[in-house]
């Protein structure tokens, strides 16, 4: 019955074609009929309105109220046919060099459930496509839960309201895991309190997660005093603003420092967010910002851990996507040592940097946060700027007074995690 009426419907558009502005008011009418009369499967299941359009050669279904365009060539490349579709891999088996890209719909039917539709092709092939397919594809976007989410900038009115998880809700409950996966998008920023105060902890959000992303310092690294160091990093001393690992150029996507014994004074994290600073500063300081975004700044890191290593990664502090939006800032407390500019211009990269550090300092786009012990504190390393305030080391006291474990979780795998939870939890576009 469901072809027979789709047969007929297809007759009577064609039959009104070339009636002007008629034929928008009839087509609406003749499928508004066309859709009370199909029949409906066990779930109340109704097919929406459809009907092939030869001139601009695609397919047309009206979900809601709202039509939806399908190409042909589209279709014809995302037939789900076991010939043309591995549904257990969710890929395509047809090959491209075997697509033609001209290929005409000659007619359609719908299934007796009114679930799905077969169209016959000028190939020669039968395509299926499940109509709950077609309902989810947009054009021309790409369906991405993602794209809901917002970056929220924040200065100062952070202070005291960063978004906190218990550490043992995301390792159990999807929904917290949800959560802290979508204030990390959001904001940037959050803490997760309550994890044991000894060394692995971090690896547990990493396996919930996915993985940890492993650098040339480990799986995770360790900050703590000595009083013989080897790096300012293991000092008491305060440490600037800067981004992880600047280094290699595409830096870790999110950071993660797990408080396991913390100082008895001093030692306080000092966040601020660069992607609400910088617009700020393309808008009162253009000079500034210019010479930032186009300077090429040289990032070393070399040395011994696992083995002899020597990065170098030479970017401008501030880069951006195709769509223009900011990607990734690269700021490091080492300073650039080397940059691509002649000498006449070195002084006004300095004072470039030096008006930006101006505007991280500045007491509204600051947040200090000192870490608890169990505490980690989880930050978008490409977004935020971190640092440390000082504290004291005392001689007298034998082992160590401080002692942070550090790692990250890279975004491509934080943005699978969101998906899969996007849909675990039932959650819609």
């Amino acid at each position: 019955m469901a072809s027979q009426l789709l047969r007929s419907t297809f007759q009577q558009t064609k039959k009104l074609l070339g009636c002007g502005s008629y034929i928008k008011h009839q087509r609406f009418s003749i499928r508004k009929q066309w859709m009370s009369q199909l029949p409906k499967s066990g779930s109340n299941h109704v097919t929406p309105p459809a009907f092939l359009n030869a001139k601009n050669k695609w397919l047309s279904l009206q979900f809601d109220e709202k039509e939806k365009n399908y190409p042909y060539v589209w279709l014809r490349d995302n037939c789900k046919c076991s010939e043309c579709y591995h549904e257990v891999a969710s890929q395509r088996l047809l090959q491209f060099v075997d697509l033609d890209i001209d290929v005409e719909a000659k007619s359609m039917h719908v299934s007796d459930t009114g679930k799905d539709i077969f169209i016959n092709w000028s190939d020669g092939h039968e395509g299926f496509y499940p109509l709950s397919f077609l309902e989810g594809e947009h054009f021309p976007a790409f369906s991405d839960p993602l794209r809901q989410l917002k970056q929220e900038l924040w200065g100062s009115e952070l202070q005291g309201q960063i978004p906190t998880f218990q550490f043992s809700d995301i390792l159990t409950k999807d929904k917290d895991l949800f959560a802290w996966l979508t204030a990390l998008h959001t904001k940037g920023l959050t803490v997760l309190q309550n994890a044991d105060c000894e060394v692995g902890q971090i690896h547990k959000v990493g396996e919930r997660v996915a993985y940890l992303k492993k650098t040339y310092y480990g799986d995770t690294y360790h900050v703590m005093s000595k009083l013989d160091p080897s790096s300012i990093t293991y000092t008491g001393a305060a440490i600037n603003f800067h981004s992880d690992l600047c280094s290699s150029y595409n830096q870790p996507g999110m950071q993660m420092l797990h408080c396991i014994k913390q100082s008895s004074s001093g030692g306080s994290n000092i966040l601020a967010d660069t992607f609400k600073i910088i617009p700020e500063l393309q808008k009162e300081e253009p000079d500034v910002y210019n010479t930032l975004k186009n300077t090429l700044f040289e990032f070393t890191d070399i040395g011994t851990e696992f083995n002899d290593f020597s990065f170098r990664s030479s970017k401008p502090a501030f880069s951006y996507d195709y769509e223009g939006h900011l990607r990734q800032v690269s700021i490091h407390f080492g300073r650039h040592h080397s940059m691509n500019v002649p000498a006449e211009k070195v002084y006004d990269v300095y004072k470039a940097l030096k008006v930006f550090f101006h505007y991280l300092h500045k007491k509204e786009n600051m947040v200090e946060y000192k870490m608890s012990e169990g505490d980690i504190i989880c930050m978008d390393n490409r977004r935020l700027v971190h640092g440390r305030s000082e504290y004291t080391i005392d001689p007298s006291i034998e082992g160590v007074q401080r002692h942070l474990e550090g790692g990250y979780i890279d975004w491509d795998e934080m943005n699978s995690c969101y998906r899969v939870l996007f849909k675990r939890l039932g959650k819609k576009e």
